[in-house]
């Protein structure tokens, strides 16, 4: 943000700019696409950084081009209710975002727990001896006593596997929302530019 605020004070061109920071944040939004459960630490912070520095290369240039036709005496005012709209932005897409993730993840659920049956939970139990290290799966026994740890383990794997295909979901969406917006910045006005009804 820093460096995109020096060079529009030296009267370099911006805008194209907020159009690479959509591409960035496509790139980074669609690798968050791709994660599943066994993601290490570096998988999770290169494309954060993507993240970062594509909203560092919109937010200053769009900032500067919502306020540039306001008069000084009212830019306070103009700062305030941008800045609002911007908060109230945000907090419906978070509430929107949020929405979807539930509902993707229990469309997710409901797909995955077709796959799982009497018969592979059989199986399972069966296939364990066979598997040096893995974890015992006493199906019959377990369906006998009522004690049934190893459907529940079960179970929140499969909560587990519909959570981050739910993340998926919404990382892909928010990527083709952004490569939707890289042509954007051609709608800015540059700076110095006279607007039009100014006097409105």
């Amino acid at each position: 943000m820093l460096l995109i605020g020096q060079l529009a004070r030296l009267r370099y061109d911006t805008r194209p700019l907020v159009g690479l920071g959509f591409v960035v944040m496509a790139g980074a939004l669609w690798t968050m696409g791709q994660w599943n459960l066994d993601v290490s630490m570096w998988v999770v912070l290169w494309p954060s950084l993507m993240m970062g520095l594509g909203m560092g290369m919109i937010y200053p240039t769009l900032s500067a081009t919502t306020l540039s036709c306001v008069e000084r005496e009212r830019m306070g005012d103009a700062a305030s209710l941008y800045s609002m709209v911007r908060n109230t932005g945000a907090a419906v897409g978070i509430t929107f975002m949020t929405t979807m993730l539930v509902n993707h993840e229990q469309l997710h659920q409901s797909r995955l727990a077709e796959h799982f049956s009497v018969f592979e939970a059989w199986r399972m139990s069966n296939g364990a001896r066979h598997v040096p290290g893995s974890t015992a799966f006493h199906y019959l026994p377990q369906m006998i006593t009522g004690q049934k740890q190893g459907i529940a383990g079960v179970y929140q794997m499969i909560q587990a596997q519909a959570a981050i295909l739910s993340f998926n979901d919404i990382y892909r969406l928010l990527a083709f929302a952004m490569m939707l917006l890289i042509p954007s910045f051609l709608l800015l006005r540059r700076m110095g530019e006279p607007a039009t009804n100014a006097a409105h």
